[in-house]
C-alpha cells in the first residue's frame, strides 16, 4: 500500500526545473488576465454609423415593393380571353373607358391604351393597335374586322407631298423668267437657282448645262430635255468654246455657281473646288486645282487657261501666335510639322523672319515654298 502512495506522490512532484515553469506559465496567465480586463480603459469603443448603410437597404426595399407591385397589377388584370370580346365598328383614337369595357378588354388593357393616348399617341393603321403590348394577337385577330379609323388620321400619316408634274414646253433656258418655269411645275428653290446662275452670267450653251444646275433632278430634266430649245443663231449665244476664251475667274472668290461655266466642271467638282480653296485658306497657284480629288490633267487643261489666282486674299498663318491644333488644319502641315514649327519657335524666342523656319526639323526647301504663301509673323 505505501508503495503506491510513494508512486502517487512521485508521479506528482515536481522539480526544481518544472516548479519554475509552472510559476512562469501562471505569471503569464495573470498577465493575459490583467490585460483583458483593463485593456477597454486604455481604448474608445468606436461606433459605426449605419445610417447610410440602412437607407440604402430601405430604397432596396421600397423598388423591390414597386415592382411586386407592378407584377401584382398585370395579375390583377389578366387579359380577357378572345372569346370573351363582343366587338362592333369603332375608331380606337380617342374611344372612352366605357366603349373598351363594351368590347370586353379589362381594366388593366384599357388602361395601357389610355396611357398611350395621353402620351400624344395615335392609330394610324389597324396594325397599330396590335402593336399594344396589353393587346395580344388572338384578340387583335378578333378585334381587326371592326376597327374604322377616320380619313383624318390616314392624313396625318401620309404627310408625303404629292411630286410635282411637270408640264413642260418649248423653251430657252437663257431667256425663260421665272414666271415661266414656275409655270412648267419647277420647284421655287430650283427655279431661284436657275435665276441666280443667269443673273452671275451664266449661260446655258448645250441641254447638258441645264441638267448640270444644282439641284436639279435627274427625273426633272429627262422631262424638260425634248423641250429645252437653245438659240444658236445670234452672237449672244456661241458655243461655250467661244465663250470660254474670254472667260476669267478668280479661283479665290468665285462661287459654284461661277465655276459651272468652266468646261468640265459642273456643280460637284465647282463644290469641291471651294471646299479646298477654304482648306487652304486661298489658292496661291492654279496648278493646285490638280490636288482636288478626281482632278485630272484633262480635265485641268480644260479651265487652265480661264481662271487665275488673286493671292492678296489668301488667309496667312501668325507662326508666332499659332498653336499646334491650328496649325494642323492646314492640309500641308501635319502634326510633327507643325509640333517641330512650335517647338523651333519657344527656343529661338519668336520668329523675325519666315526664312527662320527652314531651321525647324522636318522642313526642307520644296515644302517650306508649299507653306510659304499661308504664313505670317503679326
Amino acid at each position: 500500500m505505501s508503495s503506491i502512495k510513494q508512486k502517487i506522490k512521485d508521479y506528482f512532484d515536481f522539480n526544481r526545473i518544472e516548479r519554475g515553469g509552472v510559476v512562469v506559465l501562471m505569471s503569464l496567465l495573470v498577465v493575459l488576465i490583467l490585460i483583458n480586463i483593463f485593456l477597454p480603459y486604455f481604448f474608445n469603443e468606436e461606433t459605426m454609423d449605419a445610417s447610410g448603410f440602412e437607407k440604402e437597404i430601405m430604397a432596396f426595399e421600397e423598388s423591390q415593393e414597386r415592382i411586386s407591385d407592378s407584377l401584382s397589377s398585370i395579375k390583377k388584370y389578366p387579359k380577357p380571353k378572345a372569346s370573351s370580346l363582343h366587338p362592333f365598328f369603332f375608331d380606337p383614337n380617342g374611344l372612352s373607358e366605357k366603349k373598351w369595357a363594351e368590347i370586353g378588354l379589362s381594366e388593366w388593357q384599357i388602361k395601357v391604351i389610355k396611357n398611350y393616348e395621353a402620351k400624344g399617341g395615335r392609330f394610324y393603321e389597324k396594325s397599330d393597335l396590335e402593336k399594344m403590348y396589353s393587346i395580344s394577337k388572338e384578340e387583335f385577330d378578333v378585334l381587326e374586322p371592326y376597327i374604322r379609323i377616320e380619313k383624318q388620321f390616314d392624313e396625318i400619316v401620309e404627310k408625303k407631298p404629292e411630286p410635282l408634274e411637270i408640264h413642260p414646253f418649248p423653251f430657252d433656258p437663257n431667256e425663260l423668267d421665272e414666271e415661266g418655269w414656275l409655270s412648267m411645275g419647277l420647284r421655287k428653290k430650283l427655279v431661284k437657282t436657275i435665276l441666280n446662275y443667269r443673273d452671275k452670267g451664266g449661260k446655258f450653251y448645250e441641254k447638258e448645262d441645264v441638267g448640270n444646275i444644282y439641284g436639279m433632278h435627274e427625273n426633272e430634266f429627262i422631262a424638260l430635255e425634248p423641250f429645252i430649245d437653245i438659240k444658236k443663231d445670234t452672237l449672244k449665244f456661241v458655243k461655250k468654246k467661244l465663250i470660254a476664251k474670254d472667260l476669267m475667274l478668280d479661283i479665290n472668290s468665285v462661287d459654284t455657281l461661277d465655276l459651272q461655266q468652266l468646261k468640265g466642271i459642273g456643280p460637284s467638282y465647282a463644290r469641291r473646288i471651294i471646299k479646298y480653296r477654304v482648306r487652304l485658306g486661298g489658292y496661291s497657284s492654279k496648278d493646285q486645282l490638280l490636288e482636288i480629288y478626281g482632278m485630272d490633267s484633262l480635265r485641268f487643261s480644260g479651265i487652265v487657261e480661264n481662271v487665275f489666282v488673286e493671292i492678296d486674299s489668301i488667309n496667312r498663318i501668325n507662326i508666332n501666335e499659332a498653336g499646334i491644333k491650328q496649325l494642323i488644319k492646314h492640309p500641308y502641315i501635319e502634326f510633327y510639322l507643325a509640333k517641330s514649327i512650335v517647338t523651333y519657335r519657344k527656343e529661338i524666342g519668336a520668329y523675325t523672319d519666315t526664312e527662320q523656319l527652314k531651321n525647324a526639323n522636318l522642313i526642307y526647301e520644296e515644302l517650306f515654298e508649299k507653306i510659304k504663301p499661308y504664313i505670317c509673323l503679326n
